[in-house]
């Protein structure tokens, strides 16, 4: 698997803790700016004669950056197996995007893409719990900057353990994915 350090949302060796308050979704630990200057920096506008392609005023990505061709895929990982806490916890993973609000920052979140409630049991230890393809924004004229992850937790449960130990971008999928089919065939 191929990583880019820069298209990580939880690295691999810093994994996130999802234990938190009854209801509190969690958001991952970096945000991916596809201008690539970083939160809080302030894209270059036409105004002031700096590249941007056309005629807006912030920076923003028509195809969530480069969709097409290969298309990337997210890869989230669990650390420590699930525990509830409150209640009957689910986790549904977000993939999320968001505009430059004119000084940097994102603006709100949109929801691009989501695993779906994801169950206690589901939520063992050292798991892939999601894939998620690398999708085009929406609504359509977001034009987003920054891509995030949100572990959404329902309202009035969470979780007494539970972490991911990484949620990365990668181009490839180098799993055994074939390794839960059934068998077609008997020894006898």
């Amino acid at each position: 698997m191929r990583i880019d350090a820069l298209l990580s949302f939880v690295p691999i060796g810093a994994p996130l803790s999802l234990v938190a308050g009854a209801g509190v979704d969690v958001r991952a630990t970096n945000i991916i700016d596809l201008l690539g200057l970083g939160v809080g920096v302030v894209a270059p506008s036409t105004a002031s004669g700096n590249p941007i392609i056309g005629n807006v005023s912030t920076f923003g990505a028509p195809d969530a950056g480069g969709v097409g061709g290969i298309r990337p895929e997210l890869n989230i990982t669990t650390g420590t197996a699930a525990v509830a806490d409150t209640g009957t916890p689910t986790l549904n993973v977000q993939l999320q995007a968001a505009a430059d609000d004119g000084t940097g920052n994102p603006s709100t979140w949109q929801t691009l893409g989501e695993s779906g409630e994801l169950t206690v049991a589901q939520l063992v230890a050292d798991r892939v719990i999601a894939r998620l393809p690398w999708l085009p924004p929406f609504p359509e004229n977001l034009r987003p900057r920054f891509l995030s992850l949100n572990f959404g937790i329902p309202a009035g449960t969470n979780f007494s353990a539970l972490t991911i130990a990484s949620a990365l971008v990668t181009t490839v999928r180098d799993d055994w994915f074939q390794r839960q089919a059934a068998k077609n065939y008997t020894v006898s």
